[in-house]
């Protein structure tokens, strides 16, 4: 059975070098607020659910959720967009009750076995992404986390957890051949550095997977949201791999600014992703990068198609593999989306008259800036940043009670129960020119 392998700095299937490029299946099995229109965590979000359906109706809701949101006509589109691999980010709780944490939900490896079965028949590789853990393992709303402190670094019981997880997923999944691999965890953030708990969490699970299955690769993330490698150390285990997050237009805003030099734009941009090149000869590993993309602007799509141009054009120049986030969400940065008429958009349009997570982190740069004022004329930037999180864990809850809920409460139950099929690929639509460019940067293996 064929397996992809690391040889040195390249990824090998078949006795040859491949590359890979794809797209991330995100706000599917870890749902994200501004990808669905839906403020809150994704615990958050199911619970205010089942407050207004019921605990029956609310998990019957997603499951919907689940099982129409990637079908395989989704498969059909994005093997004829060329796409040779998809990272699927998931959340623990797909597979663990922390009611219930020593019995495993069947349901989610049933959810698990239908995606592994879809990526064989249409040959698309898959890298299962874990993206929450207990505790979250960096402070944003996107590890579901609710406090804004990455508990899961200070609890031995919460690594004893995931370290069990994926040696179980590995003992099940050994055998898949498009399975490309593990990614271990995404975004790691704010972790005792001192402690070296980041090297050691990532040398535990690996010796963990390696029990029982020697045949995929298993792929390391960076710290500070999987962009700093300074103080990484690769497990010894010749089948590991880099993955790293590019978002140059995130940490500086110009970039985005449709006025800026696009030379000059490109130029740092360029500048920044030959760092992240770079990692493989430092490590003498292949990279891939997990994730990479912008807010498709409705309002002015060539400009967008025009920053997705220059990213996969700095991809091809320096080689690399790649998957954009993300296919499919509720018309934000998604290539494929829900229809105007949809309900699922209707929903989403109502919140968005009062919610935007940009809104949100405004608002929380704001209050802090007033509280830090309180104790100090000069808050360090550095602080200001790490309780921001904290603050929007204040946040978080308001919008679910205030927001959420009083606008779930204003559709009739009958109606939120269909809004999952919004999703079907047959009630979405797709940017062509996205697809296009798809088209034109996927790489194709002689």
């Amino acid at each position: 059975m064929d397996f992809v392998k690391v040889n040195g700095k390249e990824f090998y299937y078949r006795g040859k070098p491949i590359l890979f490029s794809g797209l991330g299946v995100g706000s599917w099995l870890n749902m994200e607020h501004f990808m669905l229109g839906l403020p809150g965590t994704d615990k958050q979000i199911r619970e205010t659910f089942a407050r207004v359906l019921g605990k029956e109706d609310a998990a019957r809701f997603f499951d919907s959720f689940i099982l129409n949101f990637l079908t395989e006509e989704d498969f059909l589109f994005l093997k004829e967009s060329g796409v040779n691999l998809l990272r699927v980010p998931f959340s623990y709780r797909l597979f663990i009750d922390d009611e219930n944490p020593g019995v495993y939900k069947e349901e989610g490896f049933g959810y698990m076995d239908r995606l592994l079965a879809l990526c064989s028949k249409y040959e698309i590789f898959l890298m299962p992404d874990l993206h929450t853990v207990p505790g979250g393992q960096n402070p944003d709303w996107h590890s579901d986390n609710t406090t804004g402190i990455p508990q899961f670094w200070h609890f031995r019981i919460f690594q004893e957890q995931i370290v069990k997880l994926w040696q179980d997923i590995a003992q099940r999944y050994r055998d898949e051949p498009f399975l490309l691999g593990y990614d271990l965890l995404n975004e790691p953030f704010l972790m005792p550095k001192k402690e070296g708990v980041l090297n050691a969490f990532f040398e535990e699970v690996t010796k963990a997977v390696r029990k029982v299955d020697k045949n995929h690769i298993i792929f390391i993330e960076g710290d500070f949201f999987s962009m700093d490698f300074s103080d990484i150390r690769l497990p010894a285990d010749e089948q590991t791999a880099l993955t790293f997050h590019f978002y140059p237009t995130v940490w500086d805003k110009n970039l985005c600014d449709k006025d800026y030099d696009a030379r000059e734009r490109v130029r740092k941009m360029d500048e920044q992703l030959a760092g992240f090149a770079a990692l493989r000869d430092k490590f003498g590993r292949p990279a891939l990068c997990g994730e990479a993309g912008v807010d498709i602007k409705k309002d002015d799509l060539p400009f967008t198609m025009q920053l997705l141009d220059e990213t996969l054009g700095l991809f091809q120049k320096h080689g690399l593999s790649w998957t954009l986030w993300s296919y499919k969400d509720a018309q934000w940065m998604g290539l494929a989306y829900p229809k105007d008429s949809t309900g699922w958009m209707k929903l989403a349009g109502r919140i968005r008259e009062h919610w935007s997570h940009y809104g949100q982190m405004d608002a929380a740069d704001e209050i802090m800036e007033d509280m830090g004022k309180r104790y100090t004329a000069d808050l360090a930037k550095e602080l200001k940043y790490e309780l921001q999180f904290q603050l929007r864990g204040v946040l978080y809850r308001l919008e679910e009670e205030y927001i959420l809920k009083p606008v779930l409460e204003e559709f009739p139950k009958e109606e939120i129960m269909s809004m999952p099929e919004s999703f079907r690929f047959e009630n979405c639509a797709f940017y062509e020119d996205y697809r296009a460019l798809l088209k034109k940067y996927t790489w194709r293996q002689a």
